[in-house]
């Protein structure tokens, strides 16, 4: 049987904090805001971790009664708990955060899972734009790259389906977060390809050449150049 259970609370952290009811936006207290986004990224974190991590520069009594305070404010937000644990905190069943669905998404395109993939799921922001916690800056970047990752499995599997549009705007989009990184190039090159668009094929090859030349002094891999000359046959 097909579970109907539906999560009432969505936390979207991809492109900024939003805490949302049944697509109503919930005006969320500062410091819950920052031990919520905590949990998402970082799950059942033990209670003196977590007051450190939010409140680094304050001592360890202060810290503690901040997190306290914190976690009244969040249980005096929602009518059933978005916080559960005692000594170990993590967010509870009633939430759903956008970082856990680009996880699972990216993990099922890493294995080449069965099923349908919801492009959204890829297509989101960076994560917390203007927060510059350690904590957030060491996840921003995993999740970076991760993102990136998950762009390029999904613009493969796109063109492999012949859904060629789609796969050149997935890829597209990894291209323009990462323009040095040569996979994003190739699974853009690789769909134009598909569709027999040699000619911007071979200028997306030739706009790569020229920045990587520009900003590493570097060259594409042999292996792309020859990619796009045996389809395009182009003179070697």
């Amino acid at each position: 049987m097909v579970s109907t259970h539906r999560v009432p609370y969505t936390l979207r952290l991809l492109g900024g904090f939003v805490l949302d009811r049944d697509g109503r936006s919930l005006p969320t207290p500062h410091s819950v805001r920052r031990l919520l986004a905590l949990l998402a990224v970082h799950p059942h974190r033990a209670r003196a971790e977590a007051a450190g991590l939010l409140w680094p520069d304050s001592g360890e009594e202060r810290a503690r009664a901040n997190l306290r305070t914190a976690l009244w404010r969040a249980h005096r937000l929602a009518p059933v708990p978005l916080v559960t644990g005692e000594e170990r905190l993590a967010l509870s069943d009633a939430v759903s955060t956008d970082v856990a669905a680009l996880a699972a998404t990216a993990d099922r395109l890493a294995h080449a899972a069965a099923g349908p993939v919801r492009a959204g799921d890829v297509l989101g922001g960076e994560l917390l734009p203007g927060w510059y916690d350690d904590w957030v800056l060491a996840e921003r970047e995993r999740l970076r790259h991760l993102r990136l990752s998950a762009l390029e499995a999904l613009a493969a599997r796109l063109t492999a389906e012949g859904r060629v549009g789609e796969a050149i705007q997935v890829a597209l989009t990894a291209v323009h977060l990462e323009p040095l990184r040569e996979s994003a190039t190739r699974a853009l090159i690789v769909a134009h390809l598909a569709e027999h668009n040699y000619s911007e094929a071979v200028r997306r090859l030739a706009v790569f050449r020229a920045t990587l030349d520009r900003e590493l002094g570097v060259r594409p891999t042999a292996e792309l150049e020859r990619l796009v000359r045996a389809e395009a046959l182009l003179p070697g």
